[in-house]
């Protein structure tokens, strides 16, 4: 399971609002401070809010600003980044292949735009079809108390 810490910023009736925040891969390393990368990722990251169902949990237990632990099968992050990443660069290398056997260079360029867009197009149809799919759902894992992080 793949946890991350969020703070509570609102409670609906079955849910929670968790606030995370986005940080850089390279948050945790040692040059971060004389890094350009390390400097320009605190400055581009930001907060996402994630609706989180509370299934079991009693919303009596839970207030504002505490701490919620979400997490989510390591099997269905690492399959879902593999389709998000892989199918439309996939889509697009058979797609300019074909396009370079059909009509040459003009074909390859046209058909890897196409095969890019759509390989996107997959991946948006994909998340669509599997919005309501409790498997591609953050759960709440615990709840620590106000001024934990």
């Amino acid at each position: 399971m793949v946890e991350e810490h969020g703070r509570v910023v609102a409670i609906e009736a079955g849910a929670i609002w968790v606030e995370t925040i986005q940080r850089s891969g390279c948050h945790g390393c040692s040059a971060k401070s004389g890094c350009g990368t390390g400097l320009l990722g605190d400055y581009l990251s930001g907060a996402s809010r994630i609706r989180v169902a509370l299934n079991s949990w009693d919303p009596a237990h839970i207030s504002l600003n505490d701490t919620a632990v979400i997490g989510i099968a390591e099997n269905t992050l690492a399959s879902s980044a593999l389709l998000i990443y892989l199918l439309p660069l996939v889509s697009l290398l058979l797609a300019a292949v074909a396009g370079n056997a059909v009509a040459g260079e003009g074909g390859a360029i046209a058909g890897a735009l196409a095969g890019l867009v759509a390989g996107a197009g997959l991946v948006r149809r994909h998340s669509r079809r599997h919005a309501d799919n409790p498997a591609y759902a953050p759960l709440l894992l615990r709840i620590e108390p106000t001024g934990s992080i």
